[in-house]
Order: structure tokens, then C-alpha cells, then sequence
């Protein structure tokens, strides 16, 4: 029944100049996402027309597309001629079956030759519908709204617009490493760079324990839960067993935390220079555990070399919990799992940590260069893609 889908962006209208770019972006990750469910998909001035197969589920569709950043909202709908018998006979038949007592009609004309205003248009379709169907008109708070987009050649009816997650599409910000490591908050981290346009790969501290291949299922679960946001992953596993024993050894425990997250940063380094990545994403928000302290925070993010951004930084756990509920983090997250930093550092960990002295810790480590560098080169690299649902490895 459903022959026809509109997709409509909003901040990439601002684009001016490089709007192209963007719209065309944008296309490419529908077709992407879509695959085979979709029969075309044209970009048209100010929206995206999808022409879905015959054999696509709607509920699929409409689950897909909620999730692609950089589309504001989007309608599933039916197409028509633009005679007003033909608009009048489709509305009728996609209406039909709904449950509603009330309706109105709502016209958007792109074709400003058409003989008759928007007005004129909702006017005669709702005179059309009131004659075949027992319904009532309502133009203040309907139980439906009957939406008719007017083209030249066209038109096609709706009769909902379904949220998208907005912002930019992925692809058309650069490159960014996210540290994943299993909690709640850096999975929603990531997410809120897709959606800034960012393409986000992926690194995981590998903590050596019994429990560390449940783990790394955990994580090999979240990125494919946020694989079906940006459509394809990379994944970067690393053993860090001898860098957490050096750390033990040479570190008190009450600045281990530190130590730890400055060691991740480098490993970042590292990987950043493989992928070139731009910069590096973390689930930090001020003042939510010791290690996000702002005298912390700036210790760790000194050993970095690219941009730290993190966009939880003023968030609380509730908003976090939200957003990792409606993208399908949460039920992953909440998993147990055996953090690395637990194994490492004190149970009242400095908050206050003071940079200076945690780089005369670190110089008396030695061969840490060593031991960065076999991290880097032991990792194990997985890459992810939703449409066949499955892992693979290299």
C-alpha cells in the first residue's frame, strides 16, 4: 500500500553553498541503509523521494530511517496524479482503514502553476473524504491529519510525519576514535557524534581477566547496535594486560586511574594516526566519577594529541539513560562487565590529580614505548555492517 516516502532534512537547508554536498551525503546513507527494500531514491529540491520495493516491510522501513542521522523527519505515504479525483481516490484508500472520528487536510503546493491554492486543494480533498467516510472535520486538533504534497507531476499523501534523529549526515564531518568501554555513557557519546555528522570508529581497552571474552562480546554488541546508525563500523580490540601490570607496579594506587586513561589517550595516538582520525571521543561528563574531575580531566587529556570531545560533558545519568534507552544502547550497557580501571586503581582515587606529578610517575616506567606500540600492533580489528547482521573479522 505504502509507494512512496518523503524525507525531509532541516539543518542542512543552512548549508548554503556546500547544501549539495550534504543532500547528497544524505541520499547515499538512505541507499545504503535501505539496500535492496528501496526501488529508487532521488533528491528533489528541499526532501528525498524513496520509491520502496514491493516486497519491503513498512515497519522495517520506518525503523530504519528513524535512525539515520541528518533526517528530520520523514512520511510514508501514497502517490497520486495531481487531479484532484485521483488525489481524492488515494486519500480515501490510505485512510480508510485507520482508526480516526475526526480529520483535517493540510496542502503543501511546490508547484505554484497549479490551478488551484493549498487552501482550495485541502478544501476539496476534505469535501471528498467527508462524502465517502463517516467522519467529522476538525482544523484545531483532528484525530488525523491528511497531509498532500503537490509537485508538477504528483502528488502524494500522508498521514503522519515520523521523527528522525535530525543533525548531519554521517560521513560529513570526518573521522573521530571513540573509547567504548562497555559502560552506559561512552556508546550515547559516540551516537551523539554520528549524529554531528561524524564517522566513528572504534577502541576498546581489553582488560586480561577470566571474565574478558564476555566482555568483549558486550562490546562487539554495542557496536553493532550503533552499526544500524552510521551502516558500517570498525572496531579496534586491544590487549593491554602488560601496560596495566607495568602501571601496577610503578604507580600508587590512588593515581593509577589517571595513569590508565593518560596510557589510553596514547593508544589513541596511535590509532588515530592508522585512521586518520581528527579527533577522540569519550564518555565524560563533569564531576560524574573521579576520573571527570576537571583537575583529572586535564591530566588525562594532556596526553592526547588530537581534539578530546565530549559531548555528554553536561549531562546527567538520567538524560544519559534516556538517550541510551531510545537508541538501544541501554540493555547492552547494563550487562556486568569487568571495567579495566576496577582492577587497578584505590577505592577513594585522587581527585585532584596534579599533572606534574604524574609525569614523574610515568619516568620511572620503563619500556613503556615498547609496550604502547605491541598494544597497538596485537590488536585485533573487527569491522561491522547491518545488512547482513554479521561480524567480521581481520
Amino acid at each position: 500500500m505504502i509507494d512512496s516516502i518523503i524525507v525531509h532534512y532541516s539543518e542542512i537547508g543552512l548549508k548554503g553553498k556546500n547544501r549539495k554536498y550534504f543532500e547528497n551525503t544524505l541520499t547515499r546513507n538512505i541507499r545504503h541503509a535501505l539496500g535492496p527494500q528501496a526501488k529508487s531514491i532521488q533528491r528533489q529540491h528541499g526532501r528525498i523521494l524513496c520509491r520502496p520495493a514491493e516486497s519491503a516491510d513498512p515497519q522495517q522501513l520506518r525503523s530504519v530511517l528513524k535512525r539515520i542521522p541528518g533526517i528530520a523527519h520523514f512520511s510514508m505515504g501514497m502517490a497520486a496524479g495531481t487531479d484532484l479525483d485521483a488525489i481524492g481516490e488515494r486519500t480515501v484508500e490510505l485512510v480508510r482503514d485507520r482508526p480516526f472520528s475526526t480529520f483535517g487536510v493540510k496542502t503543501k503546493r511546490s508547484d505554484k502553476s497549479y490551478p488551484l491554492t493549498s487552501g482550495q486543494v485541502s478544501a476539496e480533498i476534505g469535501a471528498h473524504i467527508l462524502k465517502v467516510l463517516d467522519k467529522k472535520v476538525d482544523l484545531t486538533d483532528p484525530d488525523l491529519w491528511v497531509h498532500i504534497e503537490l509537485s508538477r507531476n504528483e502528488a502524494i499523501i500522508y498521514p503522519e510525519k515520523i521523527q528522525g534523529p535530525g543533525g548531519l549526515p554521517v560521513g560529513t564531518s570526518g573521522k573521530v576514535l571513540a573509547s567504548l568501554s562497555g559502560g552506559l555513557d561512552s556508546p550515547v557519546a559516540a551516537s551523539m557524534m554520528m549524529k554531528r555528522g561524524c564517522r566513528v570508529a572504534f577502541v576498546h581497552i581489553r582488560n586480561e581477566t577470566q571474565f574478558a571474552g564476555d566482555a568483549v562480546e558486550k562490546i562487539e554488541n554495542l557496536v553493532e547496535q550503533l552499526t544500524s546508525i552510521q551502516l558500517r563500523s570498525k572496531l579496534y580490540i586491544v590487549p593491554f594486560g602488560e601496560l596495566q601490570r607495568a602501571i601496577i607496579a610503578f604507580v600508587p594506587a590512588k593515581e593509577r586511574m589517571i595513569v590508565y586513561r593518560r596510557f589510553m589517550m596514547r593508544i589513541l595516538n596511535s590509532i588515530a594516526e592508522r585512521e586518520n582520525a581528527k579527533a577522540f571521543v569519550t564518555g565524560d561528563s563533569v564531576g560524574q566519577v573521579a576520573s571527570q574531575t576537571l583537575d583529572n580531566l586535564l591530566c588525562i587529556q594532556a596526553a592526547a594529541r588530537k581534539p578530546v570531545l565530549s559531548p555528554l560533558v553536561g549531562l546527567n545519568k538520567d538524560e544519559i539513560i534516556d538517550i541510551a534507552q531510545q537508541i538501544g544502547t541501554y540493555e547492552h550497557s547494563i550487562l556486568p562487565y569487568p571495567d579495566c580501571c576496577s582492577f587497578m586503581i584505590a577505592p577513594h582515587p585522587d581527585t585532584r590529580g596534579d599533572l606534574a606529578e604524574i609525569e614523574r610517575y610515568e619516568e620511572t616506567m620503563e619500556g613503556t614505548d615498547a609496550l604502547l606500540e605491541a598494544c597497538v600492533n596485537q590488536a585485533e580489528i573487527r569491522t561491522f555492517k547491518p545488512l547482513d547482521g554479521r561480524k567480521q573479522s581481520g
